[in-house]
């Protein structure tokens, strides 16, 4: 998981060489970024527990798309730093929401954690926070924080992005809802997939 986010992180850490100045839009979105990719990195060596490994080729797959996503939001918008402002300036909306998105996703993969003692491989149904209500808490936040990233940057591209993982996550945690419904037989029907009562 390690090289999944590794070089997304390094590209955000990096863009404060390649790229200084550029405004308070511009510091918010490269801070946004390197902070969430080394959140990831942080998380990935002290927080989370694996049941299993992954295939290199989908690792590079990952990776590759990661790190494509976080340079071309910098690029991106360092290409747009000429351009006038946005009518409606969300920066500071987008810099809440990614500070709750980013708090919450990583409230709940710490409670997620916790589910295992050492060496435990079982899956457990996760409560606590958000799991009272939806399977996937985390994806939801994960979903605010980039919104807040596409927010902050207000460029096409960045808002591509975050549509495109969010769609993405609205898949996979109706998918992880199904296969909590057909491993737990009493797996609480009330829990929904991603947004609480709603879906």
């Amino acid at each position: 998981m390690l090289l999944l986010y590794s070089p997304a992180a390094v590209a955000g850490l990096a863009s404060f060489l390649i790229f200084p100045g550029g405004g308070i839009r511009f510091l918010m979105l490269k801070l946004a970024i390197t902070i969430h990719f080394s959140k990831r990195v942080l998380e990935s060596l002290f927080v989370h527990k694996y049941s299993g490994g992954m295939m290199l080729d989908s690792v590079v797959i990952i990776s590759s798309s990661y790190l494509f996503a976080a340079a071309g939001m910098i690029y991106i918008h360092h290409m747009t730093l000429e351009a006038t402002e946005p009518l409606v300036d969300l920066k500071y909306l987008g810099l809440l929401l990614f500070l709750i998105g980013i708090s919450g996703n990583f409230y709940h993969h710490y409670l997620l954690s916790k589910l295992r003692k050492k060496n435990e491989k079982d899956y457990k149904i996760p409560t606590g926070g958000l799991f009272d209500l939806v399977i996937c808490p985390h994806y939801l936040f994960e979903i605010l924080g980039l919104l807040g990233i596409s927010f902050i940057s207000q460029t096409l591209f960045s808002y591509s992005c975050a549509i495109g993982c969010a769609f993405y996550l609205i898949v996979r945690s109706y998918a992880t809802r199904q296969w909590y419904l057909s491993k737990f037989e009493n797996f609480p029907k009330n829990v929904k997939a991603l947004i609480p009562f709603v879906f």
